[in-house]
């Protein structure tokens, strides 16, 4: 085709000069540019005539300013309108334009070559003009779709699959075990998902500072660009305000009323995002269920913390120059027990509980995870892992199935829990050796699994025999176990399955159908906990991992996204007090899973599925975008980590995009840490800052790394040996006699495990309190003085109660027969002072 053109243009340039063939050049430009128009007006006048806004001129929503749709939806509409009449206005000026082209070109060539010259530019204009209309049409059709899947009402293709109703979605999202009926305010908030944020009420000032100072001294930036960085932030904070609540208030309302509702308990199903609502004696009922069976925990009458985090300090500080350990990221300082909680599995009758146990800051949980990194590489080397659903997918596409051939899956029961230790510990100790690795490993790996306990209800029960389900090292032991167990297995099996593959526990081969009996009779026999069940396929398909594969008519293999019944389509609210970004993700996600695992024949069905999901959740149907666009080069920071408030800390993101810091953004409060937790709470367990106040109206601000409980103790220990020189607070009360410390009532200001932040909150608090500190603690730059003015609390004058006796003896210690013989003050009060306070 290059080629019929040029020796065209040949003709022209040699018969009649450059000047003309460019003027022929010219005319065909514009009568391609015509048809370009014609069809792109025509697309504008249909979208107009069916009220449609094609994505050029549509105005985005702005979330944050209500009643904004509406008048953006009006302006678009406007907005198409003077675009179709700029169009009809251009083309009036093509179309003079070539006719005056057409004119001049006829005086100048022969009738002939006009004739010829005009019948190939109307062919090559018709033939942009089809492929342009084809594109628009397209264009149409899925501007049609998408409009249809915002307002269901209007459409009913045959093709298209019933739209289920609010009512039913909610009904789908939210199970009521109870007694109780509950109002449609409560139903309608606990439909939103337990991980739905809430817009913060209040800026949440001192962790915006926290993070930031954080950031900033981890990163290496110039004086001048920190003061300035810290000034444009706390001019900032101080201009804004809160964000309006995401929630209607009779929602609200019920989401409260619930924190009040102790004979409920609300928790996630154990599969499929649904929220579940039990009696809390139903509950605790079914855990004491679990807990009875003495072949798998038996119960103990002391804490097995101290002991366990001794045991486990001093095999560290052992092996820590053999193995590199670093102590310090491997020992807690704020160890706590840990701690039994249970997920319902509605799909089952008397939705029975998966129990969980919540290792985080475990004596051993941080131990676990360097060892789940360290044994990580000793699995996967087998032909019969799987790495995810992608890798199957790319493994299956091909296969063919013989007609006297099944598929089958074959799924371990309870694997966690029925896990031989000692096996277990075998198998990784010989594999450490196969790769030259130390076995010292395999000895704190057994420290790990057979140190487990846990706590329920202020009870202390032993792990007897298996892992535990939320150790970090436990699923990659359970790999370890069951890639050792295959090999065993298929090495002595009776029929040699065709293909076969495993994604930890769960299985998917192919076998002969007169063959499956005797192989699922053979994996039982090896060894007597780890007992398999069986599923065939049914209606020719068969479900692994989140794959539907699917038996052709001519036995090639199909295979599309697999949902469980209890599947109930919730993902993150896309009125959910997140970050946009974040938001974005749960689309992106869902389209590369349908593209990623879908054949051709499902991938359109999936595609629409995930565009009505995402409609059903308010989330944005994700734009394509190149891939390929080269960012620009940037100096590597440490990023900063700021609670996420619309119209402030996104903000204050772009501030610190100035000196190339990227920002992450983490939701403050969600709906599931508004509700009581369904693990057991242990009082002032956890690292922090703290206050203790006294009568008088001041207040003692400190922190600690290890637990505010045991921090407590320690003021209370200097109270009674009178450490005046170690403690403020000691001072406090010899200086000021008959004052009262609440020692009863210490407050949490602060969960923060990190140093630095902790510093720095900690400086925050006392700067905003009235205290007797004898320290300021971490500077903090002036910059923020007016957002901690801004934040400053006012003294409260409080009386002692007389239940607080914790106060009341370390006042009154020469009350104490204990004290009195050991003559610590000379001055005794009267016993009658001593009994008035």
């Amino acid at each position: 085709m290059c080629s019929v053109r040029v020796n065209i243009r040949n003709h022209y340039v040699n018969q009649y000069g450059l000047v003309i063939a460019n003027k022929i050049r010219r005319l065909e430009d514009l009568m391609t540019k015509r048809a370009r128009y014609v069809t792109s007006l025509n697309f504008l006048k249909r979208c107009r005539d069916h009220q449609l806004i094609p994505t050029c001129v549509k105005i985005s929503t702005k979330k944050d300013i209500r009643g904004s749709a509406k008048i953006l939806n009006q302006a678009s509409k406007k907005l198409l309108r003077t675009v179709i009449q700029q169009k009809r206005f251009d083309l009036q000026i093509i179309n003079n334009t070539i006719d005056n082209l057409s004119s001049e070109l006829k005086t100048v060539l022969t009738t002939f070559d006009f004739n010829n010259c005009i019948e190939t530019l109307n062919k090559r204009e018709i033939s942009k003009h089809n492929e342009c209309k084809d594109k628009q049409i397209e264009k149409y059709q899925k501007l049609t779709i998408k409009s249809n899947a915002k307002h269901p009402c209007q459409r009913r293709n045959e093709t298209q699959q019933p739209l289920t109703t609010d009512a039913n979605n909610k009904q789908r999202t939210v199970y009521n075990l109870s007694k109780e009926t509950l109002d449609e305010p409560t139903i309608r908030v606990l439909s939103k998902g337990l991980n739905f944020a809430i817009t913060p009420q209040k800026i949440p000032y001192e962790e915006i500072i926290c993070s930031v100072e954080d950031c900033l001294f981890k990163n290496n930036i110039g004086k001048e660009d920190l003061e300035a960085i810290r000034q444009d932030i706390s001019s900032l904070l101080r201009r804004s305000s809160a964000p309006k609540l995401n929630l209607p208030k009779d929602e609200f309302k019920a989401l409260y009323n619930l924190r009040n509702r102790p004979e409920l308990t609300i928790l996630r199903a154990d599969k499929g995002n649904a929220t579940v609502i039990m009696d809390t004696s139903e509950y605790n009922f079914k855990i004491q269920q679990l807990l009875s069976d003495v072949s798998t925990y038996k119960k103990v009458k002391i804490d097995p913390t101290t002991n366990t985090l001794k045991t486990t300090t001093d095999l560290i500080k052992k092996y820590s120059e053999k193995l590199n350990l670093d102590v310090n990221s491997t020992i807690p300082s704020c160890a706590k027990p840990p701690r039994l909680y249970g997920l319902p599995k509605i799909h089952k009758p008397n939705a029975p509980l998966r129990p969980i146990v919540s290792q985080i800051d475990s004596p051993t949980y941080k131990l676990a995870q360097h060892l789940a990194k360290i044994l990580s590489p000793l699995r996967g080397h087998t032909r019969a892992h799987t790495k995810d659903s992608y890798q199957f997918v790319s493994e299956i596409k091909d296969l063919h199935l013989a007609d006297n051939e099944t598929m089958v899956s074959f799924d371990v029961q309870s694997l966690f829990t029925c896990l031989p230790i000692e096996d277990c510990i075998s198998i990784v100790t010989r594999k450490l050796e196969d790769n030259n690795m130390p076995t010292e490993y395999a000895v704190l790996l057994k420290h790990c699994l057979t140190s487990g306990y846990l706590l329920w209800k202020e009870e202390f029960y032993m792990q007897v025999d298996g892992v535990a389900m939320g150790s970090p090292v436990s699923p990659v032991v359970a790999d370890i176990f069951m890639e050792d167990f295959e090999e065993k297995a298929l090495l002595t099996a009776p029929v040699n399955p065709r293909f076969y593959k495993r994604y930890v526990d769960d299985t998917f081969t192919i076998l002969p159908s007169d063959k499956v009996t005797a192989f699922l009779n053979h994996l039982n026999s090896i060894n007597p906990k780890i007992q398999f069940t069986m599923e065939l396929e049914a209606n020719n398909t068969l479900a692994f991992l989140d794959v539907l594969v699917i038996r052709n008519p001519d036995n090639t293999i199909g295979h599309t996204v697999y949902r469980k019944n209890t599947h109930t389509n919730r993902y993150l609210n896309g009125e959910s007090h997140h970050h946009p970004s974040q938001l974005a993700t749960v689309g992106k996600s869902l389209f590369q899973r349908a593209r990623g695992i879908c054949d051709r024949k499902h991938l359109a069905a999936e595609l629409q599925h995930v565009e009505q999901v995402l409609q059903d959740n308010k989330l944005r149907v994700p734009r394509l975008r190149h891939s390929d666009r080269v960012k620009p080069a940037t100096v590597e920071r440490v990023p900063a980590v700021l609670p996420y408030v619309r119209g402030v800390t996104d903000k204050v993101g772009y501030i610190l995009k100035r000196a190339s810091i990227k920002t992450y953004f983490k939701p403050l409060k969600k709906i599931g840490q508004f509700l009581p937790s369904v693990k057991c709470h242990i009082p002032l367990q956890d690292a922090g800052v703290y206050k203790l106040d006294c009568e008088c109206g001041l207040s003692y601000i400190g922190q600690t790394k290890r637990s505010i409980k045991t921090r407590v103790k320690e003021h209370i220990a200097d109270v009674k040996h009178r450490r005046i020189g170690k403690s403020a607070v000691c001072e406090h009360v010899q200086d000021r006699p008959r004052h009262y410390i609440r020692f009863d009532r210490p407050q949490i200001l602060a969960k923060e495990h990190r140093f630095l932040p902790r510093m720095i909150r900690e400086a925050i608090e006392i700067k905003k309190h009235p205290n007797f500190n004898r320290e300021d603690g971490w500077v903090l730059p002036s910059a923020w003085d007016p957002i901690i003015n801004k934040i400053k609390s006012k003294p409260k004058y409080t009386t002692a109660r007389l239940q607080d006796t914790v106060s009341s003896f370390c006042r009154h210690l020469e009350c104490s027969s204990t004290y009195r013989s050991r003559n610590f003050w000379k001055d005794l009060d009267s016993p009658s002072s001593a009994t008035r306070h």
